[in-house]
């Protein structure tokens, strides 16, 4: 059973280990990955909303002229381009690079070469690489790919390289700086930048860029040269006052992101899970090291010498834990692919998880010093028994000796304290995450399909054709049985923010970096009426309104431009235009669950028509059972169109909440094993004591004492140390507060109902634990007990 119990615990730990070592601790898989950096762009104007922005596309080409710091530099963005002619159409994750792209991260195609400077321009930028999982999966791994054509997006592209087997492109935690870029990237295009690109010196801050260091430059003296090209940069926007800073961090710690500290907190808990496994063999060792103490009195009456004695029980001890080592590095092997199918799809990295020679060393330290932590202490209570004491006659003692009773005490506050802490974080993180799933969207989830939709940009070069691609779409899906209603929206809610833009009331003479930033969402008239979103003022737009400029806002935007006074009427000044505001739409949580409503305009689709959007359709019954038919209809607006897996909207929501699900999951499963356990340990003391002390209990029945007397002296010598635990506990958790408030949602760190919770579930379980031998004690048989004496 011991084996078994280190086993799990040893194999859990490696377990969660290898995701740590995975995400967090393994180099990224480029050449010198130290040198690589990520880089944004900073507005201190607007650093009270947005920290950092990414970067204009004129300033990085600035920094790729003038800043000697940086050996190669790289912009990317995300793409999703239909691949048509080669079976049946596909939509692909892909991503716009520059030419240099493969340069910064050192790599080197498998088949044929990366981009040419020469290919980054408008008109020059039909090629294409491919990964080398897309030339598996759909040209069965031909080598003549290179140098033929493929249709991305309805035009040729010329394959002109294949990435090695295993290439991951660099992801990134926040989907708002590098959305849908990551391990499943499977095409790469060049920018195809124009000549208006350089001429957009303010604005249009799209890009991620990356970049790899000179040899021997550190992050500080690359971060200062940028922010004297900046310098010079901001002296040249005469439109308003305003300064451009940089900002770099390692392209490591900027695609971990805010994973960080949830694997740390898991680490944390399943270490502290073994750390209560140690405590309980410790005092299981001890029980038994009190059995074995005429033989250890034996021996050392023939001459061994106590640190001989130390070193065989440690012996015992560490090759216990080692062949519980080796159980638990089989557990883990098993344990590792249980945990990358559940962990959500955005954890960074997940592709590089699993056992590696680090995690290996990782189980092997951990079981020696399991080893040592559980036996440590027998060893030496064992070695240091008075040799005349333990040969007594019996060896029953009538009373159990006060320093084993403080020692047992205190390895069982130590449990005690340890379950509190991961108890009372497994609250927390249990109560946020249920507050989270409750919380009020603004917008109704329930039977409400999502369907990616995107154009080929070759056959819909005009605003009219777009257009009416989606008003045929609307046009064949209404009818469809079962449907309610369907809509369009630019961008689906909470999947973070996307088309940012500056807007004002007119007349607004404020500087442009002084007006509130906007999300905008591009929407059919039926939107609101399919997520329920109710209006507080006006109403949706209508086909009458396709030639005038009009716009729907949220709440929280009509109170920013206009406080005090509606809306309604009055025009706003948004991307260059004036708009007619027809209506005010209540707030909703577009960009998270776990954020506050951010300023929304809505504008109507055909107002600025774009290659793609999102299909959502409200069914009487389950929306899966009308996908089918949905793909069909999208097939006869245009058979060229691909359409990828559905999403149901309550799914997009689980998706939206995945890293904070995967992390209660599992604290939650280690805080219970850490209650069991430390109920285990509670009941194996109890039960010791009590067995220990059989004579003691036959006297006190013989003077008279009453059964219950003697259940509740048990019962408190259980509790007491328990007790002392769960107060040393509590502390401990309210100290950590700190760590986990930045993973909490509308919960306290120090909430007082789940610490009252956690005391009461923690006092009631050691109750239960300690009740069975209270009970034992007192059927002992006085005169079976006073036998021995």
């Amino acid at each position: 059973m011991a084996v078994l119990s280190l086993a799990v615990g040893i194999g859990a730990n490696t377990a969660i280990f290898s995701v740590v070592n995975g995400v967090l601790l393994r180099p990224l898989p480029y050449r010198d990955p130290e040198r690589l950096v990520a880089i944004r762009e900073v507005v201190p104007k607007l650093a009270h909303l947005y920290p950092t922005l990414p970067v204009n596309f004129s300033h990085y080409y600035e920094w790729r002229q003038h800043c000697s710091a940086l050996e190669s530099i790289a912009l990317l963005e995300s793409s999703a381009p239909n691949l048509t002619g080669a079976g049946e159409p596909e939509r692909l994750s892909g991503a716009l690079v520059s030419a240099s792209i493969f340069r910064v991260l050192g790599v080197n195609p498998q088949l044929g070469r990366g981009f040419l400077d020469e290919e980054d321009p408008e008109g020059h930028n039909q090629v294409a690489v491919i990964s080398d999982s897309l030339w598996k999966r759909r040209f069965h791994g031909d080598p003549a790919i290179v140098g033929r054509k493929i249709t991305l997006n309805g035009r040729p592209h010329l394959v002109v390289g294949v990435l090695p087997p295993g290439f991951q492109f660099p992801g990134q935690s926040d989907p708002w700086v590098r959305p849908g870029l990551g391990s499943k990237t499977e095409v790469f295009q060049p920018l195809g930048y124009s000549k208006d690109d350089f001429e957009e010196i303010n604005g249009d801050y799209n890009w991620s860029a990356i970049a790899r260091l000179r040899p021997g430059v550190s992050r500080q003296t690359a971060l200062a040269e940028l922010n004297v090209i900046q310098a010079g940069i901001s002296k040249r926007i005469k439109d308003d006052k305003m300064d451009l800073h940089a900002a770099m961090s390692s392209l490591h710690d900027d695609i971990v992101g805010q994973s960080r500290r949830g694997l740390l907190v898991l680490l944390g808990a399943v270490g502290a899970v073994l750390l209560i496994l140690c405590v309980n063999l410790a005092n299981l060792s001890l029980a038994r090291a009190a059995g074995r103490a005429r033989e250890s009195a034996i021996r050392t009456a023939l001459g061994a010498g106590r640190a001989r004695l130390v070193r065989q029980t440690l012996t015992e001890s560490l090759l216990l834990a080692l062949v519980g080592g080796l159980l638990g590095i089989a557990l883990a092997a098993w344990g590792v692919q249980l945990l990358i199918r559940a962990a959500p799809l955005d954890l960074p990295r997940l592709s590089e998880v699993g056992l590696d020679g680090r995690v290996l060393g990782f189980a092997l330290l951990v079981s020696i010093v399991t080893g040592v932590a559980f036996g440590i202490l027998p060893a030496l209570r064992s070695a240091g028994a008075h040799p005349q004491e333990a040969m007594k006659s019996g060896s029953y003692t009538t009373t159990e000796g006060r320093r084993g009773v403080r020692v047992r005490g205190l390895l069982v506050a130590v449990e005690a304290a340890l379950s509190a802490v991961l108890l009372i974080t497994a609250g927390l993180l249990a109560g946020s995450f249920a507050r989270l799933m409750h919380v009020d969207k603004g917008f109704d989830i329930e039977r409400v399909l999502a369907v990616p939709v995107a154009m080929p940009p070759a056959k819909y070069t005009e605003k009219a054709q777009q257009a009416a691609f989606f008003d045929r779409l609307l046009q064949k899906t209404r009818p469809l049985p079962g449907v309610l209603s369907t809509a369009l929206v630019s961008a689906l809610p909470l999947q973070g923010e996307s088309w940012m833009d500056l807007a004002a009331a007119e007349g607004d003479q404020r500087p442009m970096f002084e007006r509130p930033m906007v999300n905008v969402r591009f929407v059919s008239p039926d939107y609101f009426k399919t997520l329920r979103i109710p209006f507080r003022e006006g109403g949706p737009f209508d086909d009458s309104q396709r030639n005038r400029k009009v716009a729907i806002v949220s709440q929280g935007t009509a109170r920013r431009l206009w406080p005090g006074r509606s809306p309604l009427g009055r025009r706003m000044q948004h991307n260059d235009t004036l708009e007619e505001v027809v209506g005010v739409a209540a707030d909703v949580r577009s960009t998270s669950l776990d954020k506050d409503p951010v300023l929304i305009v809505y504008a109507p689709y055909w107002q600025r028509p774009r290659l793609s959007a999102s299909l959502l359709v409200r069914t009487a019954t389950d929306p899966r059972g009308i996908a089918a038919a949905v793909r069909e209809a999208i097939h006869q607006v245009d058979a060229d169109v691909p359409v990828p897996e559905m999403q149901t909207l309550r799914e997009v929501m689980s998706d939206s909440a995945a890293q904070r699900r995967f992390q209660t999951m599992l604290v939650t499963l280690f805080a219970a094993a850490a209650l069991a356990l430390a109920g285990f340990g509670i009941y194996g003391v109890v039960s010791y004591s009590v067995a220990r002390r059989r004579t003691e209990m036959g006297i006190r029945m013989a003077l008279g004492a009453g059964t219950g007397g003697l259940q509740r002296m048990v019962l408190w010598q259980g509790i007491r140390p328990v007790v002392a635990g769960l107060a040393v506990g509590i502390a401990g958790a309210l100290a950590a507060g700190r760590i986990l408030s930045s993973l909490l949602f509308q919960v306290s760190a120090r909430d007082p109902l789940t610490i009252g919770g956690v005391a009461l579930v923690l006092l009631a379980v050691s109750v239960a634990a300690a009740l069975v031998p209270a009970r034992r004690a007192t059927r002992v048989d006085p005169m079976i007990a006073l036998r021995f004496e």
